[in-house]
């Protein structure tokens, strides 16, 4: 069943949205984002886009980075503020309400590490060639990418069966939302066709949820963050 179709049933209530997104993943996006945060460093300056609820932004801040976190549901985060000053990490997190449009506005090679879950997919082709063209842009030279989410599956029969599945919950999604859903397709080609080569990617057995780490590709031999 597609994770991203059902995140945005989720949507409309944010305070059910993280334990309802464990239960429907099996707690692998828990797991993604704990194996995400391992590529991150104490004092490194991090950039979450869409960050939701906060679930990977205080992981990161939880590691000592620095991070902003922007997405455009106020409900979403305000949720996040509550559980940033529960863990008392309001110096480690700065919170924005904005989208992706709004990136054009951030410093050039402001950040040591971009990262987003669950947001990519919620992107068109065009939001997404511009959201990933302007992550290389805010990367310092080395950065690294950061990503967990829906993709389409490789292979003729696997695209079969997760296209079979996911139609009914596609009708219900928009029924409910009006909104449509995007698994995002290509991903890694998008990613070496802006600059950011991808050094690690798992899948999930049906390899329609990937959580994969990239590079912006200035430094190819720059190593990888400790983890």
């Amino acid at each position: 069943m597609s994770t991203y179709v059902l995140m945005r049933l989720l949507e409309s209530a944010p305070h059910r949205y993280d334990r309802g997104i464990q239960i429907l993943t099996f707690g692998h996006v828990g797991r993604a984002y704990d194996r995400l945060v391992r590529q991150i460093s104490p004092g490194q300056r991090v950039l979450d886009i869409g960050c939701g609820t906060g679930a990977l932004t205080l992981r990161a801040a939880a590691r000592g980075a620095s991070v902003r976190g922007i997405d455009r549901d106020a409900e979403m985060l305000a949720i996040a503020r509550e559980r940033m000053a529960q863990e008392h990490l309001e110096d480690r997190v700065e919170l924005a309400d904005e989208g992706v449009a709004e990136l054009d506005a951030e410093p050039a090679a402001g950040y040591d590490v971009v990262m987003s879950g669950l947001c990519f997919s919620e992107l068109s082709p065009d939001e997404l060639r511009y959201t990933l063209t302007q992550v290389r842009r805010m990367l310092q030279p080395g950065g690294l990418l950061l990503v967990a989410d829906e993709v389409l599956p490789s292979g003729f029969v696997a695209r079969l069966f997760y296209r079979v599945v996911r139609a009914p919950m596609v009708v219900l999604t928009y029924l409910l939302t009006q909104q449509t859903t995007h698994a995002a397709r290509r991903l890694a080609d998008r990613l070496n066709d802006v600059g950011l080569a991808v050094i690690d990617e798992q899948r999930s057995l049906l390899g329609s949820f990937t959580c994969l780490v990239a590079r912006r590709q200035d430094d190819p031999a720059a190593p990888a963050a400790a983890t």
